[in-house]
């Protein structure tokens, strides 16, 4: 703040010479004269001294007898008088701080904190639907409304702080770590049905009629435990049946293949190891890249790291910039060779695999193999498991049944 009030106010800097320049700066410092950055020198001593002071102390210079020249005119009123020709600098200084002002009237930057369940991306595209965005008038940021809708469209986040700072949204979300409700039990009547093809390995019932048992075989869309429940008199007749939520552990033993067909020729890249750098720049949708020229018939691969600008911890600015990297690689066919065939083959199975264990299915059995086909080779992966495979299918009760198939019948007869 010195320094600040200095420079406003202007000052000098001096060069002193004399009989006795110590009894001088005595005197100043009796007459609440300041001086600072005092230096010794061969020829004198240097120091630094307010107009004030300056035209205050030649009582003191006299009396001292001591030299006092002025060296530089330092501070704003000495700039602006020196410049007080340059209208075009004053115009350019004016117009800068106008649009600085002018940007400072939008937002440059969104700022989350908090979310781990909902990515940024997730909440910044509804954000965006909501038609809050980067570029908007921070006179027309609604934080109350943002906040609610917030809650409203994710229902794990619990509480939300929307504010606006300098020219950059802050939005601190914290998300609720149990669930918010408890998931009501679905008890409406059904089937349980096969999911996919397989062989029944386990079937435990708790709610239903088993249709099926260990060791068959089973199609998909096949009912394997009814929703309905026989009640028999004492005779042992079915009287009627109670229409229940089935519910049982079905797992089955399950089969999954997997067939790739590539070229025998694997195209590779090659290094050449000429670079080539530059820089980009971008004001909000506009952008300028700056490379050195390449020729027509090489590759190349870019990398770019992008920066914001910044003025002050809040203050964004729609301006980017960054550097720009280029590889030069140049690419060949060549034939697979037996180790990169392997390779090949490790790599798709293993992720056959895991997108099997993605699913839950126990893995048993695999194989793969290569087969060669004249310039192509095929890579087949195969696995056997064990998964559950029921699901629920919504019950149609035995009079809708009838009633459905008289309709069909009457539309029959009616052809």
């Amino acid at each position: 703040m010195v320094k600040l009030k200095h420079y406003l106010n202007g000052y000098l800097k001096l060069h002193l010479t004399g009989f006795s320049p110590e009894r001088f700066f005595n005197m100043c410092r009796k007459h609440n004269i300041e001086v600072w950055n005092l230096e010794c020198r061969e020829d004198g001593y240097e120091c630094a001294m307010t107009v004030d002071g300056f035209l205050n102390c030649k009582p003191l210079v006299k009396k001292s007898e001591v030299k006092v020249r002025i060296q530089k005119k330092l501070g704003l009123p000495f700039f602006l008088y020196r410049n007080r020709r340059r209208k075009l600098y004053f115009l350019g200084v004016f117009s800068f701080f106008l649009i600085l002002y002018m940007m400072s009237l939008f937002i440059w930057n969104i700022t989350l904190s908090g979310n781990y369940r909902y990515t940024s991306d997730t909440l910044i595209k509804f954000m965006n639907e909501e038609g809050i965005r980067c570029g908007m008038k921070k006179s027309q940021m609604d934080c109350d409304y943002l906040e609610s809708a917030i809650r409203t469209e994710f229902p794990e986040i619990t509480w939300v702080s929307a504010q606006v700072s300098g020219t950059r949204l802050l939005v601190k979300i914290k998300e609720n770590d149990v669930l918010s409700s408890i998931p009501i039990k679905d008890q409406s009547p059904c089937d349980l049905v096969a999911e996919k093809s397989g062989v029944i390995t386990k079937i435990i019932v708790r709610s239903g009629k088993a249709l099926v048992k260990p060791g068959d075989q089973v199609e998909e869309g096949q009912v394997l435990v009814q929703g309905l429940i026989p009640i028999t008199d004492d005779s042992e007749q079915v009287v009627a049946e109670n229409p229940v939520h089935a519910d049982a552990d079905i797992f089955a033993a399950t089969e999954y293949k997997t067939v790739r067909t590539f070229s025998g020729w694997n195209v590779l890249e090659m290094d050449t190891g000429r670079k080539r750098h530059g820089f980009f720049l971008q004001f909000v949708q506009f952008a300028f890249h700056f490379l050195p020229p390449k020729s027509q018939e090489s590759k190349w691969k870019f990398t770019m790291e992008e920066h914001q600008l910044t003025l002050f911890e809040n203050f964004y600015l729609p301006v980017y910039w960054g550097m720009i990297h280029g590889k030069e690689y140049n690419t060949y066919e060549r034939p697979y060779t037996e180790e990169e065939k392997n390779d090949l083959k490790d790599k798709i199975n293993i992720q056959f695999l895991e997108n099997l264990r993605e699913k839950g299915v126990q893995i048993t059995e695999n194989n793969v193999k290569i087969q060669e086909n004249g310039l192509e080779f095929t890579i087949t992966a195969w696995a056997a498991g064990e998964e559950s495979i029921g699901a629920a299918r919504p019950f149609i009760p035995i009079n809708d049944t009838e009633e459905i198939n008289k309709t069909d019948e009457r539309s029959g007869n009616n052809d």
